[in-house]
């Protein structure tokens, strides 16, 4: 693993409340698309191009404050940030999508949230 890609902190913003997250794993849609058309090869021949999108899988802890309506996010942010600083990455306007509740043996009470985010916000050095 080389130092770029090592995080220091993964926090979701919600209402002004930070949330300490476990793991993050983003995955971008294209919008591209193959249309099938009917033709003597029987290969797709054509393609399309449509809206792409951001997709978000977060594990997030639980607070010891006590646990929100997670399903209720709305207009959240995901702030991940190096060690040292210098990278940070944020995806804004995070609403969640579906909403499960992870318990571990020997750590935290965990929430796993599948959300959207309409827009990412690179800082730093790439």
């Amino acid at each position: 693993m080389s130092e770029a890609d090592v995080v220091g902190t993964i926090v979701l913003t919600v209402d002004g409340r930070e949330f300490d997250c476990a793991s993050v794993s983003p995955k971008f849609v294209t919008g591209k698309k193959p249309v099938a058309t009917m033709n003597r090869q029987g290969r797709t021949r054509k393609k399309t191009k449509t809206t792409s999108s951001i997709t978000l899988s977060v594990e997030v802890i639980i607070p010891e404050s006590g646990d929100i309506n997670w399903a209720n996010i709305e207009d959240g942010r995901i702030t991940i940030e190096s060690l040292d600083g210098g990278h940070r990455t944020t995806y804004t306007g995070c609403e969640a999508t579906d909403v499960s509740e992870s318990y571990k043996l020997d750590g935290e009470a965990m929430r796993s949230i599948e959300m959207f985010a309409m827009d990412k916000i690179t800082e730093g050095a790439a």
